[in-house]
């Protein structure tokens, strides 16, 4: 198959690719091999990736395709090139972090994420760059991940390479982690899907944690209908596919969280975000003002959380390798220490407060929305130290609340043609209806937009 069809392959939709192995129009080993030509060729630009599996991909293709031969049952994902984020234990394969305090180590056990990719029988290509420890900053040693829509931009963090990699036609999705906005920034700033499921939807067993209380783990893809795909691999959760994405969301009630929408001050954004809106109500949608008690003050409250869960996590490195970790990473671990047991626990009821207060909306409209970042990609990674806080400020309450959240795209700046976000949130465990309402949204502004890269 000529290298112009295969590069617009990496960009179809998973369940595109699987009906072609299906009908052996083309098989997973030119797939793999097309994903890792792309790779190297684009990775000198991006640096979205810590470690390349080549050699295991081709491996695995290669079964994939004698699979396919003998007209063998198998998963939607059997034999689609994906990837995650290194912060996974993945045994006998390194998994560094993003730090220079774990360059050299291979875990002994597998996370329960890779076990699950493992057993659906998707290739996986590699293990994405990062933000240090998923905690905000970037190792030097590691490097900036750049941006598909603009290489002199930054990915997004913390899932940096896992938003870049799928933005950039790498693998057609990647799984990420979410404390602040981990899955979402880098998903806005590159103009993919990203979901932030419902807490503890997917297992955390073999991630290493930022902050339990806020971890949430999900997928990062270019279709709505492929990012669940890709969830209904690694959780519980169940789709029924046909009804879903009808492309129907007429009668669906969409509450508008005001006090986090009005309040842009990007002039592009702002309109990208009305337009959106517009377009919710075009399709059909019952379109409410809504506010939230508390919602731009739960920061405050995240932060102790975050601080001090983090900082319990480093005890074993802390006191001995000040220098090895990065300068912001070791400022913010630092702090955490000085979060008292009244603060934390007094932040933790705050949560609770909190939570109720988002179900409570919850229960007169089915989805609520807003911006996902009130700008487009930043040339450098926005981190705590440096007071740029307002990069999470519409992401970390549902980190609070553990609704599912997800952004979609709103479009691309016209002056830079940077994507913007759109972030849809839903009640406990309805994955669904977010889907469905990103799902319509994402199909009536065209499908996924391809960078030019």
């Amino acid at each position: 198959m000529p290298t112009t069809d295969l590069k617009q392959l990496l960009f179809k939709s998973i369940e595109e690719i699987s009906n072609l192995y299906r009908k052996k129009e083309v098989s997973p080993v030119e797939i793999t091999e097309a994903t890792l030509e792309r790779l190297q060729k684009l990775e000198p630009k991006l640096n979205a990736f810590v470690t390349v599996l080549a050699e295991q991909a081709l491996v695995k293709a290669k079964m994939a395709e004698s699979a396919f031969i003998k007209g063998e049952k198998v998963s939607k994902l059997f034999g689609i090139p994906v990837s995650l984020k290194d912060i996974f234990m993945t045994k006998g394969i390194r998994t560094s972090l993003g730090s220079r305090i774990l360059q050299d180590f291979v875990p002994d056990e597998d996370a329960f994420v890779y076990q699950a990719l493992q057993d659906t029988g998707a290739i996986i290509i590699g293990k994405n760059n990062m933000l240090e420890f998923a905690y905000g900053s970037v190792h030097p040693d590691y490097g900036q991940c750049n941006n598909p829509w603009n290489v002199n931009r930054t990915a997004g963090g913390s899932s940096t390479g896992s938003g870049a990699s799928v933005s950039a036609g790498i693998g057609y999705a990647s799984i990420g982690t979410d404390t602040g906005g981990s899955i979402r920034v880098p998903a806005s700033f590159c103009g993919v899907v990203g979901l932030k499921p419902t807490y503890d939807t997917v297992s955390k067993q073999g991630l290493f944690p930022l902050s339990q209380s806020l971890d949430h783990i999900g997928p990062l893809t270019r279709t709505v209908r492929d990012n669940a795909i890709v969830l209904e691999q690694i959780s519980s959760r169940r789709f029924d596919f046909e009804s879903l994405f009808s492309g129907e969301i007429r009668g669906v009630k969409v509450g508008v969280i005001r006090s986090l929408t009005d309040t842009i001050t990007n002039p592009e954004v702002s309109r990208l975000i009305v337009s959106a809106i517009q377009q919710l109500k075009e399709l059909g949608a019952h379109l409410y003002d809504v506010e939230i008690p508390g919602i731009e003050s739960i920061e405050g409250a995240a932060m102790p959380i975050v601080l001090a869960e983090a900082s319990a996590n480093h005890q074993q490195w802390f006191a001995l390798m000040e220098k090895d970790y990065a300068p912001n990473t070791y400022a913010n671990l630092r702090e955490g220490y000085k979060v008292t047991a009244v603060t934390y626990l007094d932040a933790l009821e705050q949560k609770k407060r909190f939570t109720k207060a988002v179900d409570e909306v919850l229960k007169q409209v089915d989805v609520l929305i807003c911006p996902t970042v009130p700008y487009p990609a930043t040339e450098k990674d926005p981190s705590f130290e440096d007071g740029n806080i307002d990069i999470s400020q519409r992401t970390i309450p549902f980190n609070v609340s553990g609704h599912p959240a997800l952004t979609v795209s709103a479009g691309n700046t016209a002056s830079e043609n940077l994507p913007i976000g759109l972030q849809i949130i839903g009640s406990y465990y309805d994955e669904g209806t977010v889907y469905r309402v990103a799902d319509a949204f994402q199909q009536s502004k065209g499908g996924y937009q391809q960078p030019p890269l």
